[in-house]
């Protein structure tokens, strides 16, 4: 997994995440301490994540961060196959907007290496307002509450004393499940992963998401209160289907789960496709 970041935009090269905590304290996370952004998304934990990672601006919690790349080499869809999100919305929303898109193949970009050089297509875009909910925050309700912790290295969350703040109450859990299909991708497939982007990014073709420096494509000036308000918990996107074989992937989620959680599946009736 990797954070891909217009480090020539002007935005502040920042990461922010958040963590609901015991008597409102930084000191008494509920969820474990990650030293990387990556740790913290793919922790499987509903009680952390990423707070805003689109947003752009000057303002203290924005970040220069223009692209999310997953990577699972060489991964064959299976039929049913989804990938599930977790927003944490205010009290009355239902999940903010974003963008996601498969890669069939890696390359050198912008001088990193492993990075998508094709897309299938120009993948979707979910709109806002789009999740299940709300659900119950994991612990105490909406009454649960959570600190959001800036940090001013990169991807580190180590090497600089961050900078916290108190989220206060009324935020709940909101949940989305994708289905490869809905992404244009057949069972059979091998696809090198998705990428996440901001619902701002106004992608017409699939090769325009190659380069996430062009800010034609990638916008470096997404509104942190609208395109920029997605937040995604520690849960890495894992890939769910009604019956999963534990030869696949290791993440699989049980489907029945998933809506015992209230997990709303997308519908492409509600969206704007690509």
């Amino acid at each position: 997994m990797v954070f891909r970041r217009n480090t020539s935009s002007g935005n502040p090269n920042n990461s922010t995440v958040f963590y609901q905590t015991v008597s409102g304290a930084i000191t008494k996370p509920l969820g474990n301490f990650e030293s990387t952004m990556e740790q913290v998304f793919l922790n499987a934990n509903l009680t952390v994540g990423l707070r805003n990672p689109f947003a752009n601006g000057a303002g203290s919690t924005n970040s220069n961060i223009a692209r999310i790349d997953l990577r699972l080499s060489n991964y064959v869809v299976q039929a049913n196959d989804s990938v599930v999100f977790f927003d944490l919305a205010n009290t009355g929303n239902f999940g903010a907007s974003f963008r996601i898109a498969a890669f069939t193949a890696v390359g050198t970009v912008n001088g990193f290496t492993n990075a998508p050089t094709v897309y299938a297509n120009a993948g979707i875009l979910v709109a806002a307002d789009s999740s299940s909910g709300p659900i119950n925050s994991p612990t105490n309700g909406t009454s649960g509450s959570f600190i959001r912790a800036t940090y001013t290295n990169g991807d580190s969350l180590t090497s600089t004393t961050p900078t916290t703040a108190n989220l206060g109450t009324g935020l709940n859990l909101v949940g989305i499940m994708i289905r490869f299909s809905d992404l244009g991708i057949t069972a059979g497939t091998t696809i090198q992963e998705f990428s996440l982007l901001a619902g701002d990014v106004p992608i017409t073709t699939a090769a325009n998401l190659v380069d996430w420096n062009n800010i034609t494509n990638f916008p470096t000036n997404t509104n942190p209160t609208t395109h920029g308000n997605m937040d995604f918990m520690g849960f890495g996107a894992q890939i769910s289907r009604p019956v999963p074989e534990p030869s696949t992937y290791g993440a699989l989620f049980i489907g029945a789960t998933l809506f015992f959680l209230g997990v709303r599946r997308y519908r492409r009736e509600r969206q704007t496709a690509a």
